[in-house]
């Protein structure tokens, strides 16, 4: 019997179709060129985790700061030379709402992106400059979990068009079409079943960090597993000291490291020296070596590697991936529309 009832496997399968159609669409809208000093996002789950990709991957070249912000309101350091992204899948996200509010109090330019609800109304009245996307069959949950390329493709394409970003259509197709190839021989299914049954632990470092973060987050809400990760070199000054208690820790985690040629390499001398360690410690461990050919590609590859991961992790575990029944009892505590 199927148990992906909402069909969460062939939205993964379409994450290469999210991705080309949002940033078509976003990159070709009528979003202006924008000057600013700073650069903030206010969004939450996928659409924090698509902007936190865009921020570790461009970190190293952009010369104004931009901030993922995952909270209420906004710093008191945002000004009317601060561009306010207000980045929300179903456009009605009540924490990046309240960031619109706070930006027009300082007269922040403000950059809404989304597929609709709230924000998409401010859009098409001219209330505040965006783009509204529509991803068609491309999801077909119609949930943000199985929609990081919606996100990433929308608010990519926005930056682009804007200015803050040096990308361009070539980079973004070339880049989807090396992901297809890389993923149609991949060991997803083989970690899902090594993983099963115990509480991963993800390892990686700079430029995939916002990767690793979404990818962190599509395992628990995909897999519904408790997962985590870490982030080199911060991770030697605290975690291995912590990894023999309580006493199911050696039994029940499993800790991945994903290797990357654009990994600093002193990071890559790390993996090696933690692991040593690990292997002293007797703790489970294995690596990923990302295939991307560029830093674009090897931060789509990991996210999405995850995605799949949680995704038959779910169906080992006799699981549905798609409901959300949690986070629906959650929002309407809250009074909030689900998605």
């Amino acid at each position: 019997m199927d148990i992906d009832t909402l069909g969460v496997e062939n939205s993964l399968k379409l994450f290469p179709d999210q991705i080309k159609e949002c940033w078509n669409q976003a990159y070709n809208s009528n979003i202006p060129n924008i000057s600013a000093k700073s650069v903030i996002v206010s969004g939450m789950g996928g659409s924090s985790n698509a902007a936190k990709i865009i921020q570790g991957l461009f970190e190293s070249e952009l010369k104004i700061p931009l901030v993922v912000f995952n909270d209420y309101g906004l710093p008191a350091w945002v000004n009317s030379e601060t561009l306010v992204i207000a980045n929300s899948y179903s456009g009605n996200t009540e924490e990046t709402l309240s960031a619109i509010v706070e930006a027009k109090k300082v007269g922040a330019k403000i950059l809404g992106v989304t597929t609709g609800g709230n924000i998409a109304e401010m859009v098409r009245s001219e209330e505040i400059m965006g783009v509204v996307v529509n991803p068609g069959q491309t999801n077909p949950t119609n949930f943000p979990k199985t929609g990081l390329g919606v996100s990433f493709g929308a608010l990519a394409g926005a930056l682009a068009k804007a200015g803050v970003l040096n990308l361009t259509d070539v980079e973004i197709t070339s880049a989807v079409d090396e992901l297809i190839k890389i993923r149609e021989n991949w060991s997803a299914k083989d970690f899902a079943e090594w993983l099963n049954n115990s509480l991963p632990v993800l390892f990686g470092g700079r430029p995939l960090l916002g990767s690793l973060n979404a990818g962190r987050n599509a395992m628990c809400e995909i897999s519904r597993n408790f997962t985590q990760f870490y982030d080199f070199p911060e991770v030697d000054h605290v975690l291995v000291e912590a990894t023999q208690k309580p006493d199911f820790a050696k039994e029940k985690i499993k800790y991945i490291f994903f290797l990357s040629k654009f990994n600093n390499p002193r990071i890559l001398t790390r993996y090696k020296a933690t692991a040593n360690i690990f292997k002293e410690q007797g703790l489970i461990f294995s690596d990923y070596l990302l295939k991307g050919s560029t830093k674009l590609v090897q931060s789509l590859e990991l996210a999405h590697f995850c995605a799949w991961v949680g995704f038959h992790l779910s169906i080992l575990q006799g699981v549905d991936p798609g409901p959300e029944p949690w986070i629906i009892k959650l929002k309407e505590a809250l009074s909030q529309p689900v998605h």
